[in-house]
């Protein structure tokens, strides 16, 4: 997924990925400070362990969306000839 701004390649698989990333982020924040606010503190370790794994959740996500992307452009062409 890609598009041209007038001057430069805006890679927008890699933009939407940084936004997704923000976002979950976000939300392990939020989770982080309900455990707390309820008495169930969650260890260092454990928010580590929780962070990794969101992290590896995302590894590859603008390649897939590229992927996808791909695709959509072959179904298009399909229905053009």
């Amino acid at each position: 997924m890609s598009a041209t701004n007038g001057k430069s390649y805006v890679d927008t698989a890699a933009i939407a990925q940084a936004a997704a990333v923000h976002r979950v982020a976000a939300a392990l924040v939020t989770a982080f400070e309900a455990c707390k606010d309820s008495g169930v503190d969650l260890l260092e370790v454990q928010q580590i362990a929780l962070i990794e794994a969101m992290l590896l959740q995302f590894d590859g996500f603008a390649d897939h969306l590229r992927g996808l992307e791909g695709v959509g452009e072959l179904l298009r062409h399909l229905g053009q000839q």
